[in-house]
């Protein structure tokens, strides 16, 4: 008797439990209401779309989604991006969409959750991605200065980028890519060798102190190119003066009525001609002589030439 009671009992609290249950959906508390901040916000950026205003609109999403972050909210900013031509940020803002999206359950909602993945593949399209890999311990991992999450992924426009990681011990692995439009590619880092990265620190000068120009060549080169240069140059000019003057009298000599041409006529116009020619040699040798001292004076450092290649960073010096 007392057992056919207790079951009784059982089973009308087990059938209490689960209308209890079953109410509790009806009578949940509702998502709590959106402020009247995030209210007007919304309003305001509904009206600004419909003067296509699409800055303006996307100016006030991005506002709603500092206040509140929503699946809602990152799909429009990456919609309104997308329309503004922002394809990188569009990118990263659809692929968060589409990762927060719930399961479609109706018709409507698959309609969207399909839309939503046809505009990131369109996005796709417009940028490039790289995949960084970096040696191990390497952070901070930077392209072009934006931070490089732990994925290695990261979107970046078309053209060139600079990728950057930092080692530990202060090394820097480094190299430069050139991407197109919906390229994907790999990018892997080397540290730069030793000898690369070991510059010594400029040494402080005191107050007041003339600064004194870096890597001068040595004195008696420039000394030594002058003086060459000098003495070519005057035993041109010389030599012409000779030739010309003699070249002179023996015309003169040719022009005399008595005059008749003979073996001694021809050797004096060879040694003219000899002359002239050992003026003109010693003249363009001491001008390209004086011009390559200039040169040295003027450039003692010399300009270099950076190539980056391999993740090593290269210098030409000439």
């Amino acid at each position: 008797m007392l057992r056919s009671a207790l079951v009784v009992c059982w089973s009308h609290a087990a059938a209490a439990a689960m209308f209890l249950l079953a109410l509790t959906p009806a009578f949940a508390a509702p998502p709590p209401p959106r402020s009247p901040r995030v209210v007007a916000l919304i309003r305001e950026a509904e009206a600004a779309l419909e003067r296509l205003d699409i800055a303006r609109a996307r100016d006030l999403w991005a506002q709603i989604y500092d206040i509140e972050r929503s699946t809602v909210g990152i799909c429009q900013l990456g919609q309104l991006d997308r329309r503004l031509g922002r394809w990188v940020d569009a990118v990263v803002e659809l692929t968060r969409c589409v990762q927060e999206m719930r399961p479609p359950a109706t018709p409507e909602e698959q309609k969207l959750y399909e839309t939503r993945h046809a505009d990131l593949a369109a996005v796709r399209l417009e940028v490039a991605q790289l995949r960084v890999f970096a040696p191990a311990g390497a952070a901070p991992v930077l392209v072009d200065g934006r931070l490089v999450d732990e994925s290695g992924q990261i979107y970046v426009a078309p053209g060139q980028h600079e990728v950057t990681a930092r080692l530990p011990g202060g090394r820097t692995a480094r190299s430069t890519v050139h991407v197109t439009a919906g390229e994907s590619l790999a990018v892997l880092l080397s540290p730069e060798p030793a000898s690369v990265r070991s510059v010594a620190p400029p040494q402080a000068t005191p107050a007041g102190t003339p600064a004194r120009p870096a890597g001068l060549p040595a004195p008696w080169l420039l000394y030594t190119g002058s003086a060459a240069s000098g003495a070519f140059l005057v035993s041109g000019i010389v030599l012409h003066i000779v030739a010309s003057l003699e070249d002179s009298a023996l015309r003169a000599e040719m022009c005399k009525p008595e005059w008749e041409e003979n073996g001694e006529t021809r050797s004096a116009m060879h040694a003219i001609d000899a002359k002239q020619h050992i003026s003109t040699a010693a003249l363009v040798a001491g001008s390209s002589l004086g011009a390559a001292t200039l040169v040295v004076a003027v450039l003692p450092s010399g300009p270099q030439v950076r190539a980056i290649a391999g993740g090593a960073e290269v210098r030409f010096t000439w």
